[in-house]
């Protein structure tokens, strides 16, 4: 694998990963309100 295609792979992955703990952060804390 060379350089120029690891950007294109970890780039999704950090936002895809942020969306669920996203998601789960507003899951979790839905009903403290």
């Amino acid at each position: 694998m060379n350089g120029s295609r690891i950007p294109g792979l970890v780039l999704p992955a950090l936002f895809l990963l942020a969306s669920l703990v996203g998601l789960w952060w507003y899951w979790r804390h839905r009903g403290d309100s």
